[in-house]
C-alpha cells in the first residue's frame, strides 16, 4: 500500500539490525502506522504457524523408562585440590600487611 521508496525513509537501518518492515514518514501518517502493524500481524502470525508445526512433528514420548540405582561414590572431597581457600583477614598480623620500616612515596612505587 505504501512505498518505502521515500525521501523520509532511513535506509541502512537493517545493516545494523535486523528491520522487519520499514515505516516511512516523519512523522509517519496514520495509515503508514497500520499498514506496518499489518505486516506486523502477518510476520508473527507466520512465526507462530511455523512453531506450532515444527512443535507437531518433532514430539517423541516413551512409556518405557530405564532407571538403574547405584551407590554413589562421591567421597564428599571433590575438587577441593582446585579450591583456593584465601586466609581469614583477621587471622592475618599487622605485620604481613605493615612491613615496610620507612615511608614511600608514590613515586618509588611506581619507579
Amino acid at each position: 500500500m505504501f512505498s518505502t521508496d521515500s525521501y523520509s525513509t532511513v535506509w541502512g537501518a537493517d545493516k545494523l539490525f535486523p528491520v522487519d518492515v520499514d515505516l516511512p514518514g516523519c512523522p509517519p501518517k496514520p495509515e503508514a502506522v497500520i499498514d506496518a502493524l499489518t505486516k506486523f500481524r502477518k510476520i508473527s502470525q507466520e512465526i507462530v504457524e511455523d512453531r506450532t508445526l515444527s512443535q507437531k512433528k518433532n514430539r517423541c514420548f516413551t512409556t518405557s523408562h530405564k532407571l538403574y540405582v547405584r551407590r554413589s561414590t562421591n567421597t564428599g572431597t571433590y575438587g577441593q585440590e582446585f579450591l583456593y581457600q584465601p586466609p581469614f583477614t583477621l587471622d592475618i598480623s599487622s605485620e604481613t600487611f605493615f612491613k615496610c620500616k620507612s615511608p614511600i612515596s608514590s613515586y618509588q612505587l611506581v619507579n
